[in-house]
């Protein structure tokens, strides 16, 4: 069960992305008093060519004095020309803060007299390990699009990696367990590393499933659709998966809220010395999206101004060869496995009620 959650955390991790320069931009006043909207959309769900996008959302200070700041949701996986308008984007900011616990942890390894260190991107995404060996790597291969370590340059120098690390990571986790009662955070924790980092013998076998999957155009495509349909499903935020465990809920906690503190702490430290003619660039997987937006506007009094919405990668169904009874199939699919998901746990909790008293007369 847990390799089936953490693989379905891993899913809805990837989340989020933006494509080439032809991006919508919108102003909504009303949306300033209204509660985080999505930071992923389908697009041309409807049709036979159907694209998952992510937005990147303009926010205005209350003083004048401060920077704009975006909040600039990601997908871990990506078409090229994604991640090049993406880099575009990122590069015209004052500042980048970005997610990254494999470059936390080497910055808090180095000596702390030698400042950061920017000679080698964040490894593994939202966790760590190899690059180019972990599962986001092969996952994106199997799909034909692109890793995002493998696209954007962390080099730059308005770059500033703002996670925790993974000791950090895991000192959270067990607290969180010694509070709640619950123990199971710190071992999801430790098995989604593994499942990023693609090291055991399920991992291996995964990942030739995965080279499989990629070496079939046709099967290529219907992935990247169940991929669309996935994260359309949960909009790209993996605390929407049904009937979490409570294990789980409290990883989530730990990987999105208090990563997202991390991140608005320091945003307060260096708004006074940008200043009013700078920017802010936020560039974390969508899942941060909407608790990050509930603190820029709560803490700060940040409030939304524009979007732009990116096409991180789609399916030409026509091209692709897919029928209409396929589509349905992967759909109906996806929504199965959710469904089957929260209905395990569901029944396990069931089970655990009515074994207690049992339990209790021994």
């Amino acid at each position: 069960m847990h390799r089936g959650w953490c693989l379905a955390l891993l899913l809805g991790l990837i989340a989020g992305g933006c494509s080439a320069p032809g991006t919508a931009s919108s102003r909504n006043p009303e949306q300033s008093a209204a509660a985080p909207k999505s930071y992923v959309r389908i697009s041309g769900a409807d049709s036979n060519h159907v694209e998952l996008q992510i937005a990147a959302r303009q926010f205005l200070p209350a003083h004048r004095g401060q920077p704009v700041v975006w909040l600039t949701g990601v997908s871990h996986l990506g078409d090229p020309r994604y991640y090049a308008a993406l880099q575009s984007h990122l590069d015209t900011q004052t500042l980048v803060l970005y997610e990254g616990v494999g470059a936390a942890e080497a910055e808090n390894a180095s000596d702390s007299t030698a400042g950061p260190d920017t000679s080698s991107p964040p490894m593994g995404g939202s966790t760590t390990g190899s690059d180019r060996g972990s599962l986001q790597a092969a996952m994106a291969a199997s799909l034909g699009l692109v890793f995002q370590l493998e696209a954007i340059d962390y080099r730059r120098q308005n770059f500033q990696n703002s996670d925790l690390s993974i000791t950090q990571l895991r000192q959270l986790m067990s607290q969180a367990e010694t509070g709640s009662g619950q123990p199971g955070a710190s071992e999801s924790f430790e098995n989604l590393l593994q499942m990023m980092e693609g090291n055991s013998w399920f991992d291996s076998l995964l990942q030739l499933a995965l080279r499989f999957l990629g070496a079939n155009p046709k099967f290529q495509a219907l992935g990247r659709l169940a991929l669309i349909d996935l994260l359309g499903q949960i909009q790209g935020d993996p605390s929407r998966l049904q009937g979490l465990p409570p294990d789980m809920k409290e990883l989530l906690e730990v990987l999105l809220q208090r990563r997202n503190e991390k991140v608005i702490a320091d945003l307060k430290a260096r708004l006074p010395e940008i200043g009013r003619h700078g920017s802010v660039a936020i560039f974390f997987g969508t899942g941060h999206m909407p608790d990050m937006e509930k603190r820029l506007r709560a803490e700060l009094k940040y409030q939304p101004a524009d979007e732009l919405w990116f096409t991180a990668f789609g399916v030409d169904l026509l091209k692709a060869r897919i029928t209409s009874t396929e589509r349905e199939f992967i759909d109906n699919f996806v929504k199965w496995q959710l469904t089957e998901a929260k209905a395990a746990v569901d029944s396990g909790k069931i089970e655990q009620k009515t074994s207690a008293p049992l339990q209790h007369t021994h």
